[in-house]
């Protein structure tokens, strides 16, 4: 392989690079963000190492496998990440439900009336001294 050769590879590699980047794919918002990034990332990862032997089939198998595996630890992130995010939401949604019998929500108004009296009490006298 030619230092001539070489050069297009990485022209051509960093353009793909850069305008992988600019894709909607790679938004965060995308429940696949990871996996692609991780295979980009992989494939260019693959690919140079390939092309630092001066081997042009060598550097294709690189970008291959460092696609594919790349690809599937940004699966396995983008998996846990949805896990945590659906058992986030459960535990928020049980965390927000009010558990208490009907009694028990009556004595606690009951309560809060008491001391919203009390308070409004409090304040009437400190106008009288003031």
């Amino acid at each position: 392989m030619t230092i001539k050769s070489l050069k297009k590879m990485c022209i051509v590699s960093l353009t793909v690079l850069i305008t992988a980047c600019a894709s909607p794919a790679f938004d965060n918002d995308n429940e696949n963000a990871a996996r692609n990034k991780g295979a980009v990332g992989g494939a260019l990862l693959g690919g140079t190492l390939g092309m630092l032997t001066g081997d042009a089939s060598l550097a294709v198998k690189g970008a291959a496998a460092g696609g594919v595996t790349g690809g599937v630890a940004g699966t396995m992130k983008d998996t846990e990440e949805a896990r945590e995010s659906k058992r986030n939401a459960v535990l928020s949604e049980g965390v927000s439900q009010d558990h208490r019998s009907e009694t028990e929500k009556r004595v606690a108004e009951a309560e809060a009336e008491i001391k919203l009296i009390e308070l409004e009490r409090q304040l009437a006298e400190m106008k009288e001294n003031s």
